[in-house]
């Protein structure tokens, strides 16, 4: 700056020192002057916060005297100049020490009372009672504490109003925020609770919470993967791994319950079906994530496939993942059938059933998911970091039905788990109390127990592991903040271990499938040889 440009323009480097650090944040310079007859003069700039940042720059050429930093309705006094200095580097911090008071918390109420002209007499009260206070406010003023703890007041209009001209910019009832009234440049949006996103086009509400909104802003755009951050890194080795594990367990799951004598209970034909199942639900996740990775870092900007993916990607995911639940319950259900009907229970009609049971389970789930793919649309946005986003736009019916068939598909599932392992246990007891009566009811119930654990193990299992979904499906509360998404995050990957764990959900806690297991790798190795 100057009239050569022979002067730099003032840098601020504001770190902040508080739990929550905001998205957006407003800068207030105030400049005074010696003319008494003249206002102090205000010029104010917004600024959002990167997502992997704790402290942000301003860069500025306006000579100034105060500095205040506003954001979440509470003000805080960042820099202070009796005299205007050109060319500054400043390093500053926001923590409670700066933090400007309401006066309502300052002055008993008595004063509070007095009419605005009466009150102020008092207003010299704050900085000499509270040493550590720096400002001050009230509807009308803005009050600095001096150094000798005198309070200058001023004018300070707490209603400036920055709002868009394009009032559908931002979604999701966000406030739109434009640096010019007549010729803006630059257009913010400051989201409601439990929306983010440059437009507020994310929600992280309960259930309708997917790997976008919960992740998509760890990944650093225009950057190579070797310079991610580590929870980038991390996720993918995760990732990785499960695929590995997926590819192996569903391979020997197959080759296992392939065989003929497995295959003439119905059991066998869910339990088949879910192995296959299994590989493509970690394969479309581990497709979905890395297509997450390279969106976001800019690798693949093709609108079109990035557009076929967000139709198709996340629609896929949800049926799979309910198709694989079902079958488990499949599988419980005609569990409990072998145990409550004996011998008379009916092989060849369980697996005339068992085909029809599977093609019906997966057209009403798809059914039930149709309204996913038509909800969804891909949206870009215009800032720096020009992310493509895909989002889910849902009218309120909409939304009421998606939380319904969310928690209809975790919940039944849960429930059917439950009492299966209920009635199975219940039955079994009864049995063998008829043929055992002067046998100790805890014996037989341990026996029991011990002899049908395989029956049990399974349905324990995958109640266990549904919990966290449950949850996070019920809470009413969201994901306060996109830096600290690790609750959220671990809540979907635990979604996605039942399909990694057939074989020892199903096949070693079974004497018959163990031993087919054990048939099929020792054929393996004989062929290896």
């Amino acid at each position: 700056m100057g009239s050569r440009c022979e002067y730099q323009s003032n840098k601020i480097n504001i770190n902040f020192k508080i739990n929550s650090i905001p998205t957006l944040i407003f800068a207030h310079y105030f400049i005074s002057h010696h003319d008494h007859d003249r206002r102090h003069e205000r010029i104010t700039k917004f600024k959002k916060i990167p997502l992997d940042q704790y402290s942000i720059e301003f860069i500025t050429q306006i000579p100034f005297n105060l500095l205040f930093i506003e954001f979440s309705d509470n003000y805080y006094l960042t820099v202070v100049r009796e005299k205007i200095i050109p060319s500054e580097n400043i390093a500053t911090n926001i923590n409670q020490d700066y933090k400007c008071e309401n006066i309502n918390k300052l002055l008993n109420s008595t004063i509070l009372n007095y009419t605005n002209l009466r009150r102020l007499k008092y207003y010299l009260l704050p900085c000499r009672e509270n040493l550590k206070l720096k400002c001050f406010y009230d509807d009308k003023y803005m009050c600095v504490c001096d150094k000798n703890r005198y309070s200058n007041c001023f004018d300070f209009d707490h209603n400036t109003s920055y709002d868009c001209q394009r009032n559908r910019y931002c979604g999701n009832n966000g406030k739109c925020f434009q640096d010019n009234r007549t010729c803006p440049s630059t257009l913010v949006c400051m989201c409601d609770k439990c929306y983010y996103g440059s437009r507020c086009q994310f929600n992280s509400i309960g259930f309708s919470t997917s790997l976008d909104v919960i992740f998509g802003y760890h990944i650093k755009p225009f950057i190579s993967f070797t310079k991610q951050s580590s929870a980038v890194k991390i996720t993918a080795s995760i990732t990785i791994l499960m695929l590995i594990f997926s590819i192996i367990n569903g391979v020997l799951s197959i080759l296992t319950f392939k065989s003929e004598t497995l295959l003439k209970v119905g059991c066998g034909i869910y339990l088949l079906t879910n192995s296959i199942i299994s590989i493509l639900t970690i394969t479309i996740f581990t497709i979905k994530y890395f297509q997450l990775i390279v969106f976001q870092m800019k690798s693949i900007t093709n609108t079109s496939f990035i557009h076929f993916s967000c139709i198709l990607t996340d629609v896929l995911l949800k049926i799979l993942l309910s198709f694989g639940d079902w079958l488990y319950v499949c599988v419980a259900i005609e569990r409990t059938l072998a145990a409550t009907q004996g011998i008379h229970f009916n092989q060849s009609k369980s697996k005339s059933i068992a085909k029809y049971v599977i093609g019906t389970i997966l057209l009403l789930i798809s059914i039930s998911y149709i309204h996913d793919p038509i909800s969804r649309r891909t949206i870009h946005d215009i800032d720096d970091e020009q992310r493509a986003w895909c989002i889910l736009e849902y009218s309120t019916s909409l939304k009421k039905y998606d939380k319904f068939i969310n928690i209809f598909h975790v919940l039944i599932p849960f429930i059917i788990n439950i009492l299966s392992a209920i009635c199975i246990t219940i039955q079994v007891f009864r049995i063998r109390v008829k043929t055992k009566k002067k046998s100790a009811y805890k014996k037989i119930l341990y026996a029991q127990i011990k002899q049908n654990k395989h029956l049990l193990i399974s349905s324990c299992i995958l109640i266990l592991l549904s919990i966290p979904r449950l949850i996070i499906s019920f809470l009413s509360g969201c994901m306060d903040s996109i830096r600290n998404p690790w609750l959220y995050l671990i809540g979907y990957y635990i979604s996605f271990i039942p399909p990694l764990l057939i074989i020892i959900l199903f096949i070693l806690p079974s004497k018959t499938y163990k031993q087919e297991f054990i048939s099929m790798i020792a054929k393996i190795n004989f062929f290896s040889k």
